[in-house]
């Protein structure tokens, strides 16, 4: 087996366990800060919003450094510290005792974190160029199924055994996620001279690229709108069925939505190849749309858990192309800062899309959220076919 298709599958097998620990507190986070500080449902969706958000500016801030770095020092690296240094924050968000110290660790973890963004660099730079649309789907199904087993596992962990001992099974998974990474996974990286090294005018340079530029609009657009809704799920299943189990019905279905996703990214990472990736962009925007909007009639959990699941469909398609499509770019040489500043984009909107999706289910209820982000999905797809289409990318 060549090395590159080696490292491919350590790498979603390192990515997959990864992907599980992170999302096993999706089911349960808003349900653990109500708990940590007594609050009510409207106080509890504020603060949920507010840790959620505040990982992800951190993020945004730190990644284009991490790319960076990443350039010069080599990717695998840069994806040891993202699992190891989130293991570590995980374990002591078990014994948070405090909202106040909750949100710092929220930061911390933004700062440290960022492994997809990570593992995908190392990814692109160690397989061939023709490779990189069905490596990339690869990544996404291990983000995906993690996606689909995280909450489910996370959220009959809490409700058998607690919130902390959910966050240590974190940890745990993380580290081995990272063990899978030290042992299994060689890069040969050659540092570049010290005239070539990477830096933030490079980081500029590629900002201001009208491809780049507009991939980084799909990107922020693409993380903001679904997060808009996660952090609002456990308790929008609560107010549907007050003596329910909160917990495990919205880690059904962010695992429903995990499993299409993952089943949609390995199909069109297999067999898209004649399918243009920003046509499959446009479609996925349009049915991304189109299921967003049933959700807002839910009566019951059920009918909640089965169409948000089936975003997932599209979810898939949205991810896997626009990942590749950041691949083929950019050079080689400059991998580490695409992924970095892609991470920035995916963090803005994984920051603002939280509290944005906090302060309207706050104003006016969880139902509205969902046709706001139906809305958006709309205009991105309107976006991508007036700006993207038309720009010279090569996905071949």
């Amino acid at each position: 087996m060549p090395e590159w298709k080696r490292n491919l599958y350590a790498i979603v097998a390192a990515e997959f366990i990864v992907l599980i620990g992170f999302n096993s507190a999706i089911s349960f986070l808003a349900l653990f800060i109500q708990e940590l500080g007594d609050f009510s449902n409207q106080e509890a969706t504020l603060w949920t919003g507010i840790a959620t958000g505040s990982s992800g500016i951190a993020m945004f801030f730190t990644a284009p450094i991490w790319g960076i770095l990443a350039d010069r020092w080599g990717r695998k690296p840069m994806l040891l510290r993202s699992q190891f240094g989130a293991a570590v924050v995980m374990a002591l968000m078990a014994v948070c005792p405090n909202i106040y110290l909750f949100i710092g660790l929220r930061i911390a973890l933004g700062t440290l974190a960022g492994t997809i963004a990570a593992a995908s660099a190392l990814v692109a730079t160690t397989t061939p160029r023709e490779k990189v649309p069905y490596a990339m789907g690869l990544i996404m199904v291990a983000v995906f199924s993690g996606q689909s087993f995280g909450p489910l596992l996370g959220g009959f962990v809490a409700h058998g055994f607690g919130y902390r001992a959910a966050f240590f099974a974190t940890a745990f998974l993380l580290a081995a996620g990272g063990f899978i990474v030290l042992f299994m996974v060689k890069e040969k990286f050659e540092r570049p001279p010290s005239h070539a090294h990477a830096s933030l005018t490079d980081v500029m340079s590629l900002i201001s690229s009208r491809q780049m530029l507009a991939l980084l609009a799909v990107l922020f657009t693409i993380q903001a709108g679904p997060q808009m809704i996660a952090p609002i799920l456990p308790l929008f299943f609560k107010s549907l069925d007050p003596t329910g189990a909160a917990a495990a019905s919205a880690g059904l279905a962010f695992s429903m939505m995990g499993i299409l996703a993952a089943a949609s990214a390995l199909i069109i990472g297999r067999f898209g190849k004649n399918i243009p990736l920003k046509k499959i962009l446009i479609y996925s925007c349009l049915g991304s749309c189109l299921l967003y909007l049933p959700p807002i009639f839910a009566a019951n959990s059920v009918y909640l858990i089965i169409f948000f699941g089936l975003t997932g469909i599209f979810v898939g398609g949205l991810m896997m192309s626009s990942n590749a499509l950041v691949a083929l770019t950019v050079p080689l040489s400059r991998q580490g800062i695409a992924y970095g500043i892609a991470q920035s984009a995916n963090a803005l909107g994984g920051g603002l899309g939280p509290l944005i999706g906090g302060s309207i289910a706050t104003a006016v209820g969880f139902r509205p959220v969902f046709g706001v982000t139906s809305g958006i999905f709309l205009l991105l797809g309107g976006f991508v076919a007036k700006a993207l289409l038309k720009q010279p990318i090569d996905a071949k």
